[in-house]
């Protein structure tokens, strides 16, 4: 019973820190309004987190390693069209097309590159197996295998999920999913 209680008080804290995050400047977030958010005290979060830095670190664990899960539960679904055409499609929409997830991506990416050389390493780390992981499904969908376009296309689409990121986040209307994608299809004819 303990060990429940400890999880869901933990995964409390998390989940009222991510909804702060999606409505205020997360540098103005104090462990204050972190305890009030989860309806805790502040010694119950000193408890579990004694500083927000921990709590940003276990944020990014989790949205990193959900991200990573989401697409490979999505991709290994037999019950889903998950041709290569679908698949840039999911990683473009569940990856940039999410303002709360998104103001934390930017908020996260924001932190480790600024301050935090742990968050940077774990960043370079879980977007290496992302990208890998996208690498070998893109793979997996060519006519012949070929490494270097895999491993150019699986970069191509962090690059435009961050890009998309952004624009969304500072209100540039961007270009539909729709119209990206045929750009971003080895198997078009060229």
């Amino acid at each position: 019973m303990a060990k429940t209680l400890k999880t869901n008080t933990k995964q409390l804290i998390i989940d009222s820190t991510m909804k702060l995050i999606g409505h205020r400047n997360a540098e103005e977030i104090s462990l204050s309004d972190i305890a009030e958010a989860a309806g805790i005290t502040k010694g119950t979060l000193f408890y579990y987190y004694n500083s927000k830095d921990l709590i940003f670190m276990e944020i990014t664990y989790r949205y990193l390693n959900d991200l990573y899960e989401r697409f490979d539960e999505w991709i290994t679904d037999s019950k889903k069209d998950t041709s290569y055409h679908r698949m840039a499609k999911y990683i473009i929409d569940f990856g940039a097309r999410g303002s709360e997830r998104s103001k934390l991506h930017v908020y996260l990416i924001n932190k480790a590159v600024s301050s935090d050389k742990h968050l940077i390493e774990v960043f370079r780390s879980k977007y290496a197996e992302w990208k890998n992981n996208i690498r070998a499904r893109i793979a997996e969908r060519l006519p012949e295998e070929d490494s270097r376009e895999a491993d150019i296309l699986a970069e191509l689409f962090l690059i435009v999920v961050d890009g998309l990121i952004i624009q969304d986040l500072v209100g540039i209307s961007g270009i539909e999913t729709k119209d990206i994608v045929p750009y971003l299809n080895p198997l078009k004819e060229k």
